[in-house]
């Protein structure tokens, strides 16, 4: 059996033409570059190189083992570094990313639990939405994201397994003009000015339902008058004004179990988004980053 040692003198000869560049770029002197080689066509029983005063080419046999040796040893010099980094990650801090929705509904949750059994790991966390972390982490800024994609296609760079359904709703004060309706669609939410995160799915779907110049003005002047990072804080808000909100099912009575907010039943619209958790394909997830992954999921799963 090759070695990894022994693959990079076959590739490196082949590439130079030349057992002494070779040595200076394998660092190590010509004859024990020679003898290394010597060693490997014994134990290969075949010529590896054409030898003369003045040039250096493979044998077929050598050409042959050059030419896959390259991906060899980018895929050991790959691990090597995955492994390094994979031990770092277990030990300082996790970083690691939310989705909007995420960050105001379980992330609190799952980084008390965390902390609880491992108080010397420090969660690194940024909040943002899925394109922005999904380039955070193909940049390496983070180990893995947990986010909500509305219309989710497969992606070869991640490696992904579903958290959560999100129910999306709309929400307002207990004695809105809306909650006194008994049915309520679409063109009666554009009356009032919405308060939510950036969102263009929803918007769509909403805007699919409207039929007149008068509605879409509407639609123009209220959706959205207010774009949000977070819904934390806007409990008060919503309570004693007009504005609605749209959010999670849930979100309101999750904050105060008295609230003076209801969630309105919708007859054209329904919005189920996957909460998905990513991280880069092929990348192995340490220990310390499951273990905040199966945190969320616990805090999840209490959720439901």
């Amino acid at each position: 059996m090759l070695t990894v040692k022994e693959l990079l003198y076959i590739k490196l000869i082949a590439q130079e033409r030349s057992f002494s560049t070779a040595a200076k770029r394998a660092k190590i002197s010509q004859p024990a570059l020679s003898a290394a080689i010597a060693k490997v066509e014994d134990k290969l029983g075949e010529s590896l190189f054409y030898r003369d005063s003045h040039t250096v080419n493979p044998t077929s046999a050598g050409r042959y083992i050059a030419e896959r040796s390259e991906h060899l040893i980018n895929e050991f010099e790959s691990l090597t570094s995955e492994f390094a980094n994979f031990k770092n990650r277990d030990t300082g801090a996790i970083p690691f990313g939310v989705g909007v929705t995420v960050a105001d509904t379980v992330l609190k949750d799952a980084v008390v639990s965390f902390q609880q059994e491992n108080q010397s790991v420090t969660p690194k966390f940024q909040v943002d939405y899925w394109y922005e972390l999904r380039q955070a982490l193909l940049r390496d800024d983070i180990s893995f994201f947990i986010a909500a994609n509305h219309e989710f296609v497969e992606d070869r760079e991640l490696s992904t397994e579903d958290l959560y359904v999100s129910e999306i709703y709309f929400h307002a004060r207990k004695n809105h003009p809306l909650t006194k309706k008994k049915i309520v669609r679409c063109a009666d939410l554009i009356n009032y000015p919405l308060l939510t995160y950036r969102t263009l799915i929803a918007k769509k779907r909403v805007k699919d339902q409207l039929t007149t110049e008068e509605q879409l003005r509407a639609f123009q002047k209220n959706f959205v008058a207010g774009t949000l990072n977070s819904m934390q804080g806007t409990l008060p808000f919503i309570e004693a004004t007009d504005y609605i909100a749209m959010t999670e099912r849930g979100f309101y009575d999750a904050q105060s179990p008295t609230s003076q907010v209801q969630e309105l039943e919708i007859e054209d619209f329904r919005l189920k988004i996957q909460v998905k958790i990513c991280w880069r394909a092929k990348h192995i997830l340490s220990a310390r980053e499951q273990g905040l992954i199966n945190c969320f999921k616990n805090a999840a799963a209490a959720r439901v």
